[in-house]
C-alpha cells in the first residue's frame, strides 16, 4: 500500500520522534511504499497568507504546497504522528491542514453537501501523545480525535480510521512509554 506519513514534532530526540522512526521502519518492513512528510525538518510554512485565504473557497493558491497535494493524491493510506498541545495538533500541522486540504482538492462543497475527492485513501491512523488523562479528554469530547475522524470521513471514503493516543504523557514512566511503542509497532506491521 502507498502510505503517506505526516509527522509534526520539533524535537528529533522526543518520544514522538521515536514513534515516527518506529512507524517508518515498520511500514518499510511490512513492504509498504512510503512517503514521509516531516513538517518541522522541511520548515513547512503553516501560516495561511491573505492571498491564500481570499482564494480559499475557489481551490486556493497552491504556491509551495503542490508536492504536498500530489502526495495526498498519491496515497492510499495516511498516518499522522504528533503531540496534542492545547487540545489540538501543533500549529504547524493545523497550518498544513489549512494550506493543503483545500476545497476542490480534498472535497467539493456545494448545495448537495460535501463530496469527497480523496477517494484514494482507504485507511488512516492517528498516533498522538497527550498530557491530559483519558478521562479528561473524554469529558471534553476529545477535540483532536473528533476533528480528525470527522474530517477524514468527510474528505475520503475511508472508514478504517485508527486512533492511538498515549494519555497522561507528562505523568507516566518509561515502562508505559515502551508498552505504547510496542503496541504501535504491532499495529503498524498489521496496517
Amino acid at each position: 500500500m502507498k502510505v503517506l506519513v505526516i509527522y509534526a514534532h520539533p524535537n528529533p530526540e522526543s518520544f514522538n520522534a521515536s514513534l515516527h522512526r518506529e512507524v517508518c521502519d515498520g511500514l518499510e518492513k511490512a513492504g509498504h511504499e512510503l512517503r514521509d512528510l516531516d513538517l518541522y525538518s522541511e520548515n513547512f510554512e503553516p501560516r495561511l497568507s491573505r492571498g491564500e485565504r481570499e482564494a480559499y473557497m475557489d481551490g486556493g493558491k497552491l504556491d509551495g504546497v503542490e508536492q504536498h497535494i500530489e502526495a495526498l493524491q498519491w496515497a492510499e493510506a495516511l498516518i499522522f504522528i504528533y503531540p496534542t498541545w492545547w487540545m489540538g495538533p501543533p500549529a504547524i500541522l493545523k497550518g498544513w491542514l489549512e494550506r493543503v486540504w483545500l476545497p476542490g482538492v480534498v472535497a467539493d462543497f456545494g448545495a448537495e453537501g460535501v463530496k469527497p475527492k480523496l477517494t484514494n485513501i482507504r485507511k488512516a491512523m492517528v498516533i498522538t501523545t497527550q498530557g491530559s488523562s483519558w478521562w479528561r479528554m473524554t469529558l471534553i469530547g476529545n477535540p483532536p480525535r473528533k476533528m480528525f475522524k470527522l474530517s477524514l470521513r468527510a474528505c475520503t471514503r475511508c472508514r478504517d480510521i485508527q486512533w492511538h493516543a498515549l494519555y497522561s504523557m507528562d505523568k507516566i514512566g518509561n515502562a508505559e512509554r515502551k508498552r505504547f511503542l510496542k503496541r504501535i509497532r504491532k499495529v503498524v506491521l498489521q496496517f
